[in-house]
């Protein structure tokens, strides 16, 4: 194992019993200097790991440490109906998809499957490791469950297996939720699991678009996923603040904001 892989081994476990840790404990910790603990702090910041404050580096939010999906899909339905209607309209005949967990895309998914039934759309192939979407889109498109390890807390599929099988894929576009955005580490998620998964679905896409309320701008889960350059497509509802809209628009991102009216 490299050095520096390492030393943000050491602190990440810190992180994750303390919630934050010094620079001078890492110093003592890791027999580094104050400068080398500051690039290490540096480095880990970029990688989402944490949030540099004040002489230590601290989780991003101790409170998006944890995901619940029943919680999630009781939050802003109104704003993520929209959002997933919105998102649809995007969405082209003979399109292959990867669709994450999350309960934005879950009712993307519901949205999804209306117009196929409808047939406003036709020939959509699906990639998901959710368990939730299988079950909606089953009989509508043809659905490829990434298996893996399941996690009942989010109602998917994770691990080696699933992003091997996401990695000898390609979408034409990804869809994907976050658990939150600032600009410091960009999209966000609670684990290092998703992020993997949300990673390697990014990079096997054409397209990577992203669902997310508004709620969410301004925040950040534990683990960063992707910066915003990397993203094709955020499409989000007409709460989203101003200043938040003009940090994404300056940074290039294509913005759709749902039921604008």
């Amino acid at each position: 194992m490299k050095k520096t892989i390492a030393q943000e081994t050491v602190l990440l476990k810190e992180l994750q019993m303390s919630g934050s840790v010094t620079l001078q404990d890492t110093m003592e910790k890791l027999g580094i200097s104050a400068a080398t603990a500051r690039r290490l702090f540096v480095r880990m910041e970029e990688k989402g790991y944490g949030i540099r404050t004040h002489g230590k580096l601290s989780l991003p939010d101790s409170t998006f440490s944890f995901y619940n999906y029943e919680a999630s899909e009781e939050l802003y339905v109104k704003e993520k109906k929209e959002i997933a209607k919105e998102a649809v309209s995007i969405i082209s005949d003979g399109d292959t998809l990867f669709l994450d967990s999350g309960t934005t895309v879950c009712l993307f998914s519901m949205a999804l499957a209306d117009a196929l039934r409808q047939k406003t759309l036709k020939n959509v192939n699906v990639f998901t490791n959710s368990y939730m979407i299988i079950n909606i889109l089953n009989g509508c498109a043809t659905v490829n469950l990434i298996g893996g390890t399941f996690r009942s807390n989010r109602k998917d599929f994770c691990g080696y297996m699933a992003e091997k099988a996401i990695k000898d894929c390609h979408f034409d576009k990804c869809i994907l939720g976050t658990d939150g955005y600032c600009n410091s580490i960009g999209f966000s998620t609670t684990d290092f699991e998703s992020a993997k998964i949300c990673e390697a679905a990014i990079e096997n896409s054409d397209n990577a678009v992203i669902l997310m309320d508004s709620h969410k701008f301004g925040k950040a889960a534990m683990v960063g996923f992707s910066k915003k350059e990397n993203i094709s497509l955020v499409i989000t509802d007409n709460k989203m603040k101003k200043e938040h809209r003009s940090e994404l628009l300056r940074g290039g991102v294509n913005l759709k904001i749902a039921n604008n009216n």
